[in-house]
């Protein structure tokens, strides 16, 4: 199991084999000497059969949404905020 591993590592990592042919996919499973049912099952790039022979689970994630929390109404509504140290530097300047 463990060369089928290191075989489809090697294939994520090398882009000329992640893109080849089948004619030099198949030259590579040769090389690999993977078991007959799992350079097929690469081959005809079916996950679910190569995750079968493997004995691999269904694999499922959940996403919820998280909680949105609720916006604090300011205080002083309608009133305009102070002035910043650079403005009241700006009038001081002005005046």
């Amino acid at each position: 199991m463990s060369d089928i591993i290191r075989f489809l590592e090697r294939m994520g990592e090398d882009v000329r084999l992640r893109d080849a042919s089948a004619a030099e996919l198949e030259l590579a499973l040769a090389q690999a000497h993977l078991e007959p049912e799992h350079g097929a099952a690469v081959l005809a790039g079916d996950a679910a059969r190569l995750q079968a022979l493997l004995g691999l689970g269904t694999l499922m994630a959940v996403q919820l949404p998280a909680e949105e929390e609720e916006e604090e109404e300011q205080e002083d509504e309608g009133e305009e905020p102070p002035p910043s140290e650079e403005s009241r530097r700006r009038e001081a300047v002005l005046a």
